[in-house]
């Protein structure tokens, strides 16, 4: 699964914030759409040198940390999970169930 510089390009890059596949799922598990005034909610993953050094990367939308996304030192995810009680109020009930399918997926392009 590839990390995609969520401002690739710009002077921001350097926030270490990413989008990806499960960026993407959650964005879609949680109604928020392209078309959506609060499109820029979308979910990101916070890759900072902090977080890869502990190996867990946040799960983030603007205003909050709503989940993580732990990972062995072969970069393959081993957890995955999401506060369904936090920031974001249309999760679907099942959605850390849904989310399982990335353990085991190997993190590409990690700072």
């Amino acid at each position: 699964m590839d990390l995609v510089n969520k401002y690739k390009g710009t002077k921001c890059e350097c926030f270490n914030e990413y989008f990806c596949e499960i960026t993407d799922e959650l964005d879609k598990l949680a109604n928020i759409k392209a078309s959506d005034e609060f499109y820029s909610w979308r979910h990101y993953v916070l890759a900072d040198d902090f977080c890869v050094k502990e190996r867990c990367l946040a799960i983030r939308v603007p205003g909050g940390t709503v989940g993580g996304i732990w990972f062995d030192d072969n970069n393959a995810i081993t957890k995955i999970e999401v506060d369904t009680n936090y920031v974001v109020k249309t999760y679907p009930k099942d959605i850390n169930d849904q989310i399982q399918k990335y353990v085991g997926i190997k993190i590409e392009n990690i700072n």
